[in-house]
């Protein structure tokens, strides 16, 4: 045989065969094989056969099917797969730590785990080497020559008799009740997995370390965490471990042309006689020539990227810039400005007429107020009908739309006439290989299939003309594989053809319940405006009869003569005053006046046309607010009395606190200005073009001078000064906006248009990567069908090396199970006349070392130790060789 790898990479390269594609081992679960554990003394064993379930698996041990005492019972164990982590945890009442002493005075431990693939017994998976095994314990019996963990291409020894224990498992099994079909947790006494009188193999000989096996011990906290059971087993013991899953179950190394060949050149396959390297190279010719062409067009797609990206950067700064200047215009009008236009407006209740003026505006508010929602309500009892019977029909269209959507059977058969030539092709070949498969399961059901052994499975395929399942290593085979994936592509096409039919009825449904939803609230709306509507023109009716009532003190008749009434009371008081200054002289000018000009309100309600006077006045107000700004503007009234005179302007009136900002724009202090004495001065912010405040203009207002008496008109119009600098510094920030807000649209435009060609250059690309992967597909059944070519050959050449190459380690393995033989020999066979047992103290062990008589029992086995086993009442008939 050729040689050219070694066997650690052989046996990796033997993994490549297992599947069409690569994998990692968080994609992939183990689904079978068996777990078995026994004391290093064999005097308990038990077993789980592994079945790939979801969560926690348990193996319940039979209890009391122990020898030596209660120490020495196993009670089962669980196994957990979480991903890419494997979670074992062991029941029993033997520590961790061990417990009783051997011929060399070191405790008695767990032995080690071992694990074995499905369709192989122990023996035969470890003469495969196929068998890992799990030391986790402190045994010195132990050969994990590397420490805890994870090992593979393991030859496993027996320890039994050097922990005064059980040689083989049917010297075991004789001294205890072993007719529980839980004898060995999910295995029975009676079971072709264990050899019974051969080797209780029980610890690892020899083997490799898995690097990375990711093995850690946990405690039974650490378990209970991860969802352990402890009442599944019962005991008084409980520990465990993790590891990694592909320690045991190695992900697939990636597929390539040269593993290919040199797999089948390294097992002396004629591999130049296939013309095969021809064809791969004209496939990666091609494929790399699309590679390239796809790369070129990468670069285009990224030049695109660039420019869209500098573009959408200059769009974040004039956003940036919009947003500053729009929050700057809300900010000098709702401060700065409103805040002064307020007052004025204010002012104009200081004017002759004023007050009364804004009692009647408060009526006009709260008459429009009424009349508003009067004329909504009568708005809907007109409209609402109207829109009710078109929603109506739009739902009912809608309806009749999602009753015409075809069924899932009609859908799918409108689909497949539209699908692509690839889909159509899957479906024929589906229903094609499906009768071959169907055949194919009906003779594996007469043939008893899934009981059989990987060996009896191949050989009844082999027999079986028409269906490939299995390749030699178990794997699945191309034929079943191209099932398995046309399967997948026909699934995927029907769900998305569902999907789509499913998205029309939601969108559809969803119409009509938005229309239903529109319907019942516009005849909500209709309900409520007819059940208002009386209401409202009781309220607007109650609203005049009010005003009509000259007893009632809210009446704005009567709120006008009080205000008249006032300015009378406050002229009295003035003209009763002796030497009054010039400031009391204009109060008692304005009292006159307003008097004058309250009274000719309240002449304008006419007490027989009530109702007309009262609208006619309230329409009106608005108006005449005006012209009282107007005289606002330029009163000489005292704006204020000190000590009965004029309220002066002072130099704090004249100083100005400009804010000071932080980095982030926030005011977080003032500093004061005072300015000239005789003028007075406003400072309007100036910006730069990102809308930060860099500095400040000053404007000064030189109506007025410190001394100067403070009047309704001065007051005003250092208002309006104010707000009409500040309505600039708006307009300018307005402008700004409506600035930025152009270009940004004007960088979108051009960024659309980058995109736009950005996306055809990535429809290319796609194009060119669908010819690329078209080629890649017919590349991949050129390498399966490479694969279905080399597997024959290959297989039993890489068992065969594995056998081979453990045969060293089974020898080295044979020679110390030989040394348990010889003590057995020197110590007899465990019987009933025999017993021996564990000893427990230092003491009891050198007693039994110096002073055990030899005695010669033969193996259960034989001929003689089946007479002296059932003639002593401890065995059953019917001893087996267990295969």
């Amino acid at each position: 045989m050729k040689r050219i790898f070694s066997v650690g990479t052989k046996l990796a390269l033997t993994a490549l065969l297992l599947n069409a594609s690569s994998q990692k081992a968080e994609g992939f679960a183990l689904t079978d094989g068996v777990f078995s554990l026994f004391l290093e003394c064999n005097n308990d064993g038990t077993a789980l056969v592994f079945e790939g379930v979801d969560g926690w698996q348990y193996s319940q041990d039979a209890t009391g099917d122990m020898t030596d005492g209660d120490s020495y019972d196993l009670t089962g164990m669980g196994v957990f797969q979480n991903g890419n982590e494997m979670f074992v945890a062991i029941g029993g009442n033997m520590p961790l730590l061990g417990t009783g002493l051997d011929r060399n005075l070191d405790r008695i431990f767990p032995g080690d785990l071992f694990f074995t693939p499905a369709g192989q017994n122990f023996q035969q998976s470890m003469e495969a080497g196929n068998l890992h095994a799990i030391h986790f314990s402190g045994s010195s019996d132990s050969g994990a020559d590397s420490g805890l963990g994870v090992y593979k291409n393991v030859a496993a020894k027996g320890v039994g008799m050097q922990n005064f224990g059980h040689r083989t498992l049917d010297n075991y099994e004789a001294l205890v009740d072993s007719s529980e079909n839980n004898f060995y947790g999910n295995l029975g006494a009676d079971n072709p997995y264990f050899n019974g009188n051969g080797t209780g193999y029980n610890v690892i000989a020899g083997g490799d370390r898995v690097a990375n096996d990711g093995f850690q011990m946990l405690t039974a906290t650490e378990l209970t965490a991860e969802g352990f059971n402890q009442n599944s087993l019962g005991g008084t013991e409980f520990f465990g471990f993790k590891f990694n899953l592909d320690a045991i179950v190695p992900p697939e190394p990636p597929k390539d042309i040269e593993t290919l060949k040199g797999i089948g050149e390294g097992y002396g396959f004629d591999w130049d006689g296939q013309g095969w390297d021809g064809q791969l190279d004209s496939f990666e010719g091609t494929i790399g020539n699309l590679q390239t062409e796809i790369d070129n067009i990468q670069t285009e797609v990224e030049g695109y990227q660039d420019k869209i990206d500098a573009h959408q950067a200059q769009i974040d700064t004039y956003n940036e810039r919009q947003a500053a200047a729009e929050a700057e215009v809300k900010r000098l009008q709702k401060q700065e400005i409103n805040p002064l236009n307020g007052k004025n407006n204010n002012a104009a209740k200081k004017v002759p007429g004023g007050e009364a003026n804004s009692q009647i505006k408060k009526e006009l508010s709260a008459r429009n107020q009424i009349v508003n929602n009067l004329n909504e309500v009568e708005e809907t009892i007109s409209e609402n009908p109207q829109k009710i019977i078109d929603a109506e029909a739009k739902r009912d269209q809608k309806q009749t739309q999602l009753g015409n959507v075809p069924t899932q059977e009609e859908a799918l058969e409108l689909a497949k006439q539209k699908a692509d030539e690839t889909t159509k092709d899957a479906y024929v070949a589906v229903a094609e290989l499906e009768s071959q498969k169907e055949a194919w399961e009906e003779y594996k059901q007469e043939k008893k299939w899934e009981n059989s052994s990987l060996q009896k499975k191949l050989e009844l395929q082999s027999e079986y003309d028409g269906w490939i399942e299995l390749r030699n290593d178990g794997s699945l085979a191309k034929q079943e594989q191209e099932l398995i994936f046309l399967n997948e592509l026909i699934a995927g096409f029907e769900t998305e053809v569902e999907n789509e039919r499913q998205g029309k009825i939601d969108k559809l449904q969803k119409q009509v319940n938005n229309f239903q939803n529109k319907i019942d609230t516009l005849e909500q709306e209709l309900t409520d405006a007819i059940s208002s509507k009386p209401q409202l023109e009781q309220e607007l009716d109650d609203f005049y009869n009010q005003h009509f009532d000259s007893d009632n003190d809210e009446s704005l008749q009567q709120k006008l003569a009080d205000i008249r009434d006032n300015s009378e009371e406050k002229w009295e008081r003035l003209n009763n005053k002796n030497n009054r200054t010039p400031a009391q002289e204009k109060e008692m000018a304005f009292h006159a006046q307003n008097i004058i000009d309250t009274q000719k309100l309240l002449d304008e309600i006419d007490g027989t046309t009530e109702q007309l006077s009262i609208d006619n006045l309230l329409d009106e107000a608005n108006e005449h607010f005006n012209t009282l700004k107007a005289e606002a503007r330029d009163s000489d009234r005292p704006d204020g009395l000190d000590s009965n005179n004029f309220k002066t302007y002072t130099d704090q009136d004249l100083t100005v606190k400009i804010p000071v900002y932080d980095e982030d724009g926030n005011i977080v202090d003032y500093t004061t200005h005072k300015f000239d004495a005789e003028d007075l001065t406003v400072e309007i912010p100036v910006y730069d073009e990102d809308g930060n405040i860099i500095n400040y203009t000053t404007h000064t207002f030189d109506r007025v001078q410190v001394g100067d008496p403070k009047t309704i008109g001065s007051e005003y119009q250092l208002r309006e000064f104010e707000a009409r600098l500040f309505e600039v510094a708006r307009n300018q920030r307005e402008q700004v906006k409506i600035q930025n807000k152009a270009l940004s649209q004007s960088e979108v435009a051009l960024l659309q248009e980058d995109v736009e060609s950005r996306n055809e250059a990535e429809s290319q690309k796609a194009d060119v990567i669908a010819q690329q992967q078209d080629q890649i597909e017919l590349q991949n059944d050129l390498l399966r069908d490479i694969e279905e070519t080399l597997v024959p050959f290959i297989d039993e050449a890489i068992a065969a090396e594995k056998r081979e190459n453990m045969e060293e380690r089974l020898a080295a393995a044979e020679v110390e199970n030989q040394r348990e033989q010889e003590l057995e020999e020197e110590f007899g066979v465990r019987t009933d006349r025999n017993i021996g047992g564990v000893p427990t103290t230092r003491e009891e062990a050198l007693t039994r070392l110096n002073d055990t008589d030899s005695v010669s029992t033969p193996e259960p086995s034989s001929l003689m130790g089946l007479i002296a086993v059932i003639g002593a009442g401890f065995a059953s008939l019917g001893r087996r060789y267990k295969r």
